[in-house]
């Protein structure tokens, strides 16, 4: 087991009153040769104040031996049981797995099981949320079998947030919205208070509400999950949360507060630290930029973050990146290449099974750039090669319906730029909503 998982745990049962609180700072890096940045940060402070603050520690140092001893194995046992679980239970079919737990009476049980679960679970969640929903079931069952778990509610509470994320995620909002309200009663009847865990279940329910277009219910939960974890110590977390803070003033149409709220957030980054957070808060900026026509700064952005995009060179990066060039292309009036762009990221988007922005780029992009060219028979094959993308799958009912008109339109050479324009901005909000039904403009 890494070092890093050993501190994060020694922290715990500090947190938890099972060690003096100082203990952990008195181990140092003899003990410990890889501890976390924040934790070397908190050993460094805690030797300045002793030197300016002489006092008695020997007790400490006459109980470590024993703490190292028993804590640190007592860990490394657990985790790799957990471990072990884990594996067994991911070779079962899915619907054998609860029945598995319920069953066993050592096996498949505590909090490091738990943990394990949900990180599974986060792995899968856009891939597959039907299969994160039910890993983080399981979660929540294993610890419900773990009556001496610590941190229970802690992992109750979490577990059934991550299974609200999961039914967000799979269009599912009020099932979502259920899940939380749950999370919620057992936060506030049965004591939860760790800031970790309480700054995870904002900054998920704060998803919720951003698709649910609660937008001031949404920055208020991300303000308080960012001021939270930076009281647990997760100054990278805090910055996430504060990037998603900036896209919700992005959704909102607020488009100068998002540059705003980004820009400052980008200085407290460092790009080698966290190189995947950063390329993710550039590539917001850039695209920000390119909506408020500020094309220049945005294409520098871009070429200057090249190797990053290239580094974590994955379709979602890769074709978002194309996408955003099209866009600034089109307004630069390099129609040609615009074009290509467009087509790129839309037959990605189609390969990958991202039929919603295979759809909103043929809407809001291909279609309008053909309209203006006057290529009315460019647009009739537009039309005719949206099957394509009703059979990705994952365009619910209300937007299929929107397109559905979009193609009826293309195809009798009645698509106006104004229909267009009402579809694409549909499918922007409806996205998240599939109650949001499409109203054709009069």
């Amino acid at each position: 087991m890494a070092d890093s998982h050993i501190t994060r745990e020694l922290l715990r049962a500090v947190s938890r009153g099972e060690l003096p609180p100082r203990l952990l700072f008195q181990i140092g890096a003899e003990h410990l040769t890889h501890v976390c940045p924040h934790c070397r940060k908190e050993i460094e402070a805690w030797k300045k104040e002793r030197a300016q603050r002489p006092q008695d520690y020997t007790h400490v140092f006459e109980i470590l031996p024993r703490v190292i001893d028993e804590q640190i194995p007592r860990i490394t046992r657990q985790r790799k049981e957990a471990l072990r679980d884990l594996k067994v239970l991911l070779a079962l079919p899915p619907e054998k797995r609860s029945a598995k737990v319920k069953r066993a009476h050592n096996r498949f049980r505590g909090a490091a099981l738990a943990e394990l679960l949900l990180e599974e679970s986060r792995k899968v969640l856009h891939g597959n949320p039907q299969s994160a929903l039910h890993l983080a079931e399981l979660a929540r069952t294993v610890i419900h079998h773990s009556p001496n778990a610590p941190g229970l509610f802690n992992l109750i509470a979490l577990s059934t947030a991550y299974m609200a994320n999961a039914s967000r995620v799979g269009g599912e909002l009020r099932q979502a919205e259920g899940h939380f309200g749950h999370a919620r009663y057992v936060i506030t009847h049965e004591g939860v208070t760790d800031p970790e865990v309480l700054a995870r279940i904002d900054d998920l329910e704060a998803s919720l509400r951003k698709d649910q277009r609660r937008f001031d219910l949404s920055e208020e939960l991300l303000a308080r999950a960012a001021m939270l974890y930076r009281l647990a110590g997760g100054k990278v977390e805090s910055l996430r949360v504060l990037v998603k803070l900036a896209d919700t003033y992005f959704h909102q149409g607020a488009v100068s507060r998002a540059i705003e709220a980004l820009r400052p957030t980008l200085r407290r980054m460092r790009r080698v630290d966290e190189p995947r957070l950063f390329m993710c808060a550039r590539f917001n900026l850039a695209r920000y930029l390119t909506e408020l026509g500020e094309y220049q700064e945005a294409e520098e952005i871009l070429s200057a973050e090249a190797d990053l995009f290239q580094r974590f060179a994955e379709p979602w990066t890769t074709l978002r990146v194309i996408w955003l060039k099209g866009k600034i292309a089109a307004a630069r009036g390099d129609l040609a290449e615009a074009e290509r762009a467009f087509l790129e990221a839309r037959e990605g988007f189609i390969a990958e099974g991202v039929g919603y922005d295979a759809a909103m780029v043929s809407v809001e992009d291909l279609a309008l750039l053909y309209l203006k060219g006057g290529r009315l028979a460019d647009v009739k094959l537009l039309a005719e090669e949206m099957f394509k993308i009703f059979e990705a799958g994952d365009v619910h009912r209300e937007a299929l319906a929107a397109l559905v008109l979009f193609q009826e339109a293309a195809q009798r050479e009645a698509l106006t730029a104004k229909l267009a324009r009402e579809v694409a901005r549909y499918l922007k909000e409806a996205r998240t909503d599939p109650s949001l039904q499409f109203r054709k403009p009069s």
